[in-house]
């Protein structure tokens, strides 16, 4: 077998425990054995064991506590796909932990390729706000943002200046508008000349592009561009099985 399509270690421990659990060997109600044993017992580690054990409680077979030990809860996994957040606010955490600077709002008219990708029709105007974004204030920049919006919503818009950001959960409330979806594209593109200065960068250096619409009543609410230098960053989500009961 091929090391390429080698399962990962902590899933082939899974499989065995659970197959295990499943034949009656280790019963409902009763512990699994301790993480030190099953090390020993699979020649692995324990960071293994427990990766092995955490598969098992998501997959509604046991339940772990501490000082308690693993208990077994049921012979039969019940589980389905989930994404790994519950509020638009936790899909990008990254806004509540870093410092975001707003520099400047102008007007702007788009043009075609603009208009298509932000969700506006050709020669309207919009407003294109720039800023950035750093771990902390006055600490190396994270990221280059450009955002545009409908001049409908100039009056809010003005007040991000005081506003605390997110912008998108600003303009949701204050304009009753309810967004529905997100549409996020992420790509590997040159960087323009702003956002490579903003890096101290040259001009055309390769970025990692993450473009985000968010779309209200099935028009966009606000449609932003993150430039991230593409050798310091990289994304990436969570996609887990969660367990439900079979009421439920």
């Amino acid at each position: 077998e091929e090391q390429g399509l080698r399962r990962p270690r902590y899933v082939h421990v899974a499989a065995t425990l659970q197959a295990r659990i499943v034949s009656g060997h280790y019963p409902i109600a009763s512990h699994l054995p301790p993480e030190a044993q099953l090390s020993e017992e699979f020649a692995t580690s324990r960071n293994t064991v427990r990766e092995a054990l955490r598969l098992l409680a998501e997959r509604g077979l046991v339940r772990r506590r501490q000082g308690t030990g693993t208990l077994v809860t049921s012979a039969t996994p019940v589980v389905k796909y989930a994404q790994s957040f519950n509020k638009l606010e936790d899909l990008f955490a990254n806004a509540k932990t870093t410092h975001y600077a707003l520099h400047s709002i102008a007007p702007i008219v788009l043009d075609d390729g603009l208009a298509e990708r932000v969700g506006g029709d050709a020669g309207e105007e919009w407003l294109l706000l720039t800023g950035g974004r750093w771990a902390e204030r006055g600490g190396a920049p994270l990221a280059f943002i450009q955002a545009y919006t409908p001049m409908e919503f100039k009056a809010i818009v003005d007040t991000f200046w005081t506003a605390p950001p997110p912008f998108y959960a600003v303009l949701e409330q204050r304009s009753g508008r309810t967004i529905d979806e997100v549409w996020q594209e992420i790509r590997a593109v040159e960087m323009p000349r702003h956002g490579a200065n903003a890096f101290g960068l040259a001009e055309g250096s390769t970025s990692l592009q993450l473009f985000r619409r968010y779309i209200a009543r099935g028009s966009t609410l606000i449609a932003s561009v993150n430039w991230h230098r593409a050798d310091q960053f990289t994304y990436q989500m969570l996609v887990h099985r969660r367990v439900e009961s079979e009421n439920g």
